[in-house]
């Protein structure tokens, strides 16, 4: 089959136009339904919102009470996130990134990021108590996406922040320049 000249160009001028449109308008089901499962399975894990108070327990060990309490690293960290993440998120590293914020006590909080076709995108931690914690879209004009917007910012000013699987690439698209802090 012939196809026309008029055709053809129309469809190449298209297709075109499709590969320069960047991040998707939409992200895929199944990219955000795993991208929020990523999140809420290092919330129960690291024992971070109200997943502790629902009958999760977190694999870190935080001390006991008052006195005995004690900081949480980096690497126990990192440690307890992999087990969380062992159960099988085949996009991770390919459409999306995990960041932990860290204090000094330990992990702060969990998000996500979009890669590649879901760069844009991303999914940040919620309470327990919450039906649904949707990725949305980083620049979006919600509460929930400056939430979203201001920890990634953060996150990547930060170099105490874990990345899983790594940090390269990721903070190239952040939502504004940032100086990195030592």
């Amino acid at each position: 089959m012939i196809v026309p000249m008029p055709v053809m160009i129309a469809w190449m001028l298209w297709a075109a136009a499709e590969a320069a449109a960047g991040p998707v308008a939409k992200l895929p089901v199944p990219v955000a339904k795993e991208m929020a499962a990523a999140v809420v399975a290092l919330n129960k894990v690291l024992g971070l919102e109200s997943w502790p108070g629902q009958g999760f327990e977190s694999c870190l060990d935080r001390g006991g009470l008052e006195a005995t309490a004690k900081d949480v690293s980096a690497e126990d960290t990192k440690k307890c996130s992999d087990t969380a993440l062992d159960a099988g998120f085949p996009e991770l590293g390919k459409s999306y990134v995990i960041g932990i914020p860290m204090a000094g006590i330990g992990p702060v909080t969990v998000f996500a990021i979009g890669l590649g076709a879901a760069q844009g995108w991303g999914a940040y931690s919620c309470d327990a108590t919450r039906t649904k914690c949707p990725p949305t879209k980083v620049d979006g004009p919600s509460k929930q996406a400056k939430r979203l917007a201001e920890r990634y910012r953060r996150a990547c000013a930060d170099k105490a922040t874990i990345w899983i699987p790594a940090r390269e690439g990721v903070c190239e698209t952040s939502p504004s320049p940032v100086q990195e802090t030592p």
